[in-house]
């Protein structure tokens, strides 16, 4: 293979350097603009930057046109020091051998204390800090779970001025004992905490204003509630950055008023052996593509680079300016108070690395860390591929695909992407827009989100503009919900989908809070997709739910261990809502089926039902009485005989029944991500 260039890049290199491994460039920027002009000057030979080890601090993202593409046969490429390379959207404040910024003081108590550091003259805000590579938690109250309101109350529209949105005056009732915290604590210091609700699918975030001791009335302000999910008695909140929540090895606080920040170290953390960073304000994206309808941008690969420590905008934009010294807020320009966090924080959260109108764009080896909002979004682009990527500590959801343009054969593969919502609950690990066509989501391991797993479409109702011939195949989707968020699934779909895939998954231990931890959910007009060879056990409400939809095929999949109920579907509709067949259904406590699966047009053919706790019950019907009115015709009521169901595996024995209802088994082992024992051992987390 011919050489086109090749270039190294070291954060203690120089941009006044040749770029050669003995006198290397500084900025990867640097190293860009120097490939893409011996592009325009070489024989169009392979073009190969190495990044060496180290942290690369950006000040803005790096940023690739279509000028700096490479070809099928030879993409430009940029190779890092096996994930030893950081490109960072933070700014270090403190280390052991740099401590200018701050001045850390042991104030005793396990409390350590600082001046918030300033640049140029300005006090930084920051609601992320990033210690020792890992994001630390931020003061919370309280310490684990949630709260309930007594009471919701909204006012009536209070301001109505364009451009601004039309705000109301929110306000919860606390229960007993709950709010009695913020009895001392001032207005100032109060207008520095955030207030946080789960309410089903959604989370608000609203500066507290005032406290009402009287009444036990918190006052806010904001965006009027949707109508169609309002705060209610049954949401769930929480407070950050509250003094009285500063009380745990690990845990820092920002004293807006004092301008002080405080930091609890954990055992074994010695302050002068530690790194502290925090995002640079606004740098919520590290990597941008950026091509032209015209003139994609294609054909670059990026391998073994660590991608961190990126901001969240939208955090920093939920304070109120009017409420803020302007000596925190600067010229941010800060809006009034937002209803964030919509549905699944779909569309208005940045990407660290965003890849917008490209083609064969590829990321292996890569690492995204401790990263403010999505890890990566693919949109209007085709032939992109991540692979063998870990994406982790995400402050919302991993990958998205879609949702501008048409987005097309895109590939997600043995991929671990966990620990995500850590700022915004109701992100998902992986979204597939609307117009996306036959993407292959495999072979991921996808754990520890609070809302849903994987969610594919994005079209309420019979509306078209679907997600076709998506496949999401052999993943491993596990610890969701977590008693945080309601209507949420391991695998959820919307609108019309035909030729979409969701097959040999394994789902498990999805827990909501209200309702909603289903294993497998077609939503608001899901429209035909196959559910096939999936084993899905644990789950809060059901290991399938159907909303509405129309001719889907749920079919030869082991269904285990959910309550109230193994599977509902919602809506009676004129035409076939779907078809349910040769599944083992296996459960030991609640009901067969709930809400109106028994009045829907569904077609039961040949399934295996049992109950280990008592008789199978369709409701007040017998499978029997099923059978007489036309109802799983070949089905049967048996033990399916696991190996051992009560460790969870889920294997048949050899004198097994499920023939009888021609269930093929299919090998749940494969699911997940595969390659090196290291590899396998890290997604599962050991």
């Amino acid at each position: 293979m011919a050489f086109g260039g090749e270039w190294h890049v070291s954060p203690s290199g120089s941009d006044s350097n040749s770029g050669t491994k003995e006198k290397p460039f500084a900025t990867i920027a640097k190293a860009i603009g120097t490939v893409r002009v011996a592009k325009q000057e070489a024989d169009g030979g392979q073009h190969i930057v190495h990044l060496a080890a180290g942290t690369f601090e950006l000040t803005e993202p790096l940023r690739f046109e279509p000028e700096d593409s490479g070809t099928a046969d030879r993409p430009v490429l940029y190779v890092g020091d096996g994930n030893r390379t950081v490109v960072s959207g933070g700014l270090t404040i403190s280390r052991g051998d740099l401590d200018v910024l701050t001045g850390w003081r042991d104030e005793g108590n396990g409390v350590w204390v600082a001046d918030v550091p300033q640049i140029n003259g300005q006090p930084l805000y920051f609601e992320q800090l990033f210690v020792n590579g890992r994001r630390a938690a931020r003061s919370r109250y309280p310490n684990s779970g949630f709260f309930k309101p007594k009471e919701v109350r909204q006012a009536v529209p209070i301001a109505q001025n364009a451009p601004k949105p039309t705000f109301t005056e929110q306000s919860i009732v606390g229960d007993s004992g709950d709010l009695d915290f913020l009895r001392n604590v001032s207005k100032e210091d109060l207008r520095f905490a955030q207030f946080i609700i789960h309410h089903h699918w959604d989370v608000t975030k609203r500066i507290p204003l005032a406290f009402d001791t009287e009444q036990n009335l918190l006052k806010m302000q904001g965006e009027p509630m949707k109508h169609w999910n309002p705060w209610r008695n049954t949401s769930l909140y929480y407070f950050e950055n509250v003094r009285a929540g500063f009380d745990t090895p690990g845990e820092w606080f920002y004293d807006g008023v004092n301008r002080k920040i405080y930091y609890r170290p954990l055992p074994n953390e010695t302050m002068a052996a530690s790194k502290f960073a925090v995002p640079r304000n606004g740098m919520s994206q590290l990597l941008l593509i950026r091509g032209k309808n015209e003139a994609m941008v294609h054909d670059i690969r990026f391998e073994k680079i660590t991608f961190a420590e990126t901001d969240s905008p939208r955090r920093i934009a939920v304070m109120q300016k009017a409420n803020l010294p302007q000596e925190i807020t600067g010229d941010l320009n800060l809006p009034g108070p937002v209803q964030i966090d919509p549905q699944q924080a779909a569309f208005w959260a940045d990407a660290a690395i965003d890849v917008d109108t490209a083609r064969n764009i590829s990321f292996i080896d890569c690492e995204l860390d401790n990263i403010g909002e999505y890890g990566i979004w693919l949109k209007n682009s085709h032939g992109c591929r991540v692979e063998h990527c870990a994406l982790t500590n995400l402050g919302a959801g991993g990958i998205r695909i879609g949702g501008v343009g048409t987005t097309t054969g895109n590939v997600v593969d043995n991929c671990i992407i966990q620990h995500g919502g850590r700022l915004y609950a109701c992100a998902v690990a992986i979204w597939l827009g609307n117009n996306t066509e036959d993407n292959r989501v495999t072979h991921n391991d996808i754990g520890d989100f609070y809302y849903t797993g994987v969610s594919a479409g994005w079209t309420w109702g019979y509306q078209g503009g679907g997600a076709f011939r998506n496949v999401v195949e052999f993943n491993r989707i596990h610890d969701l919900g977590q008693d945080a968020m309601a209507d949420m699934g391991g695998v959820y779909t919307l609108g019309t989908s035909h030729g979409t895939r969701v097959c040999n998954n394994v789902i498990f231990n999805v827990k909501s809070y209200a309702y909603g931890g289903w294993g497998l959910y077609t939503d608001e007009g899901s429209e035909g997709i196959l559910m096939e060879n999936n084993l899905v056990y644990d789950t809060t409400d059901g290991s399938f739910h159907q909303h509405y939809g129309k001719n889907n095929v749920i079919r030869n999949n082991i269904l285990a261990f959910s309550r109230p109920h193994q599977i509902a579907v919602t809506r009676v509709e004129p035409h076939r809502s779907l078809t349910f067949e040769n599944n083992i259904i296996y459960w030991d406590q609640g009901n067969a089926i709930g809400y109106r699966a028994e009045q829907a047009r569904v077609d039961y053919g040949s399934n295996l039902w049992w109950n280990a706790a008592g008789d199978v019950q369709f409701k007040n019907k017998t499978h029997k009485d099923w059978l007489e009115i036309g109802k799983d015709v070949g089905g049967i009521v048996a033990d399916p005989r696991f190996v051992n169901v009560d460790q969870r595996d889920f294997r048949l024995q050899e004198n097994s029944p499920a023939k009888e209802i021609n269930f093929v088994p299919f090998d749940f082992s494969q699911a997940g991500v595969y390659g090196a024992d290291a590899w396998i051992q890290r997604a599962k987390g050991k």
